[in-house]
């Protein structure tokens, strides 16, 4: 059981699950993230434009710092674009050295195992 999973809709958050209203009258993506770090909420993942992730039409999660998760409790595979903050997706070509994951939002390929080690 982790946080409620919120979605964003006219300035107010609702419970994904329920559509219960948690709170309105939220006017900036700012006041919105205030309001969710001293509640046991999580927002969708949004890129440096405050753009939402979407993986098929449906919001996705972060948890613990690199879980993804869809609202109906999916765990998928992705990572956060260094570049615009998009999200990104493993390559269908598998390769044995190289773990390339492409940005949907600016096709940015990148290495998250390299790029750890690089850090």
């Amino acid at each position: 059981m982790g946080p409620t999973k919120v979605i964003i809709k006219n300035e107010a958050l609702y419970d994904v699950k329920t559509g219960k209203l948690i709170q309105d009258g939220l006017k900036t993506h700012k006041e919105i993230e205030d309001f969710a770090k001293h509640r046991y909420i999580t927002l969708p993942v949004v890129d440096k434009q405050c753009r939402p992730w979407l993986l098929d039409e449906q919001p996705v999660y972060c948890l613990r710092g690199s879980r993804y998760e869809t609202m109906d409790d999916k765990v998928v595979h992705l990572a956060r674009c260094p570049d615009c903050g998009g999200m990104g997706i493993r390559d269908d070509e598998t390769m044995v050295e190289s773990d390339c994951i492409r940005c949907i939002s600016c096709g940015h390929e990148f290495d998250t195992r390299l790029e750890m080690m690089e850090s």
